[in-house]
């Protein structure tokens, strides 16, 4: 007899237990709870959820990428409408039926597009300035007592994941917006740059003047320098001197290098504005050359800008894929079958029937009802 009770008390808990596996099921949909219901959905679970997660980062990534990308976008085609109405006063401004006065008031307006360039170049989204290159904490442009604006930024970009262990670079910087090539050379050559103007190489890495102005030294990607210097022979006064190299390095490897002078926009901008109050036609002329070729050099980084923002936003859409394709494996994986779990549940009923119904009619067996 007590060998019975106790088998009877081990079949009614198996019962508990898939009951409540059941009712799980019913009211969750899903069709585990915990490792131990079924260990190869639980193991397949686990792997898919473990997608999820990181395609979801990813994708959170990426579109954090794409906002900024966006803001990049839009500002770049202001401070080209803001270099396109500088050279249209610039044309009036050179017509000769304009006097001392008017050309006067043509560089006061110039004067204030230039202060909305500084601001736009000075953009700032989720707490980094989006053109100050990979050192986004720092203020891309800085302008001093006189005036004078200068890039603060870096000549590298900062990367963003576009697949995992996949990344690839994002926006422009300031330098490719507001500079423009004034002189270029390759090794062997000489190369002259004017004071102010900005050295980089084909690597995008920036060479820049000693102290003392007698060497150019290279600056690497996080803005410090190297062993790597070249020779330079300064003459004149400033702001009217020139630096010359009398013949450019080689790679290291002995294959060729290309150097490129940058020249400030807001420095051409300056001289516009100075050419114009001072009524000098030449030197209008000039500005105006200048101008076109700051125009020409931000537009090309907007297509630059737009090449790079097309990868993200593929990258996107492919991520985007990826998952809802893992969310639907995952949901299949953990997904009841709610036509067999019904079947289950009646079945359970019927043994849960059966069984309390031998319990009562096995504690109504004794020697008393017996002997009656």
């Amino acid at each position: 007899m007590i060998n019975t009770d106790r088998s009877t008390l081990y079949r009614l808990d198996i019962l508990n237990q898939q009951q409540m596996r059941v009712n799980y099921q019913q009211s969750t949909k899903k069709k585990i709870d915990d490792g131990s219901d079924d260990s190869v959905v639980y193991s397949q679970q686990l792997f898919l959820e473990d997608k999820l997660n990181v395609y979801n980062g990813l994708k959170t990534q990426i579109n954090n990428t794409t906002a900024q990308n966006d803001v990049s976008d839009s500002t770049l085609a202001g401070i080209k409408d803001l270099l396109d109405t500088i050279k249209k006063e610039i044309i009036k401004g050179r017509n000769d039926t304009n006097d001392d006065i008017s050309r006067k008031s043509i560089a006061t307006q110039i004067e204030g597009a230039k202060e909305n360039l500084y601001t736009m170049v000075n953009e700032r989204v989720q707490d980094e300035y989006i053109f100050s290159g990979s050192e986004t904490n720092k203020q891309a442009f800085t302008q001093d007592a006189n005036g004078k604006v200068s890039y603060n930024g870096n000549t590298s970009l900062r990367k963003s994941a576009v697949e995992v262990d996949s990344y690839r670079e994002r926006g422009v910087t300031g330098l490719d917006i507001m500079s423009y090539t004034t002189t270029a050379g390759v090794s062997g050559q000489p190369l002259s740059f004017k004071e102010g103007e900005r050295i980089i190489d084909e690597n995008g890495r920036e060479w820049k003047l000693n102290a003392a102005q007698t060497v150019l030294v290279e600056y690497d990607e996080d803005g410090k320098s190297t062993k790597n210097f070249i020779e330079v022979t300064t003459t004149g006064e400033s702001p009217d001197k020139v630096h010359e190299i009398a013949e450019l390095p080689k790679n290291e490897d002995g294959g060729e290098k290309t150097f490129s002078a940058k020249h400030n926009t807001f420095d051409a901008i300056d001289d516009a504005i100075a050419a114009l109050k001072n009524n000098d036609g030449d030197a209008i002329s000039k500005a105006l050359d200048d101008i076109n070729k700051a125009w020409n050099a931000a537009n090309t980084a907007h297509g630059e800008l737009g090449a790079r923002n097309a990868t993200f936003n593929a990258a996107e859409e492919r991520v985007s894929t990826k998952v809802t394709h893992f969310d639907v494996l995952a949901i299949q994986n953990n997904d009841a079958d709610l036509t067999k779990v019904a079947i289950e549940s009646q079945q359970l009923q019927l043994i849960y029937t059966s069984l309390y119904s031998s319990i009562s009619k096995a504690s109504k067996l004794s020697l008393v009802n017996y002997l009656s």
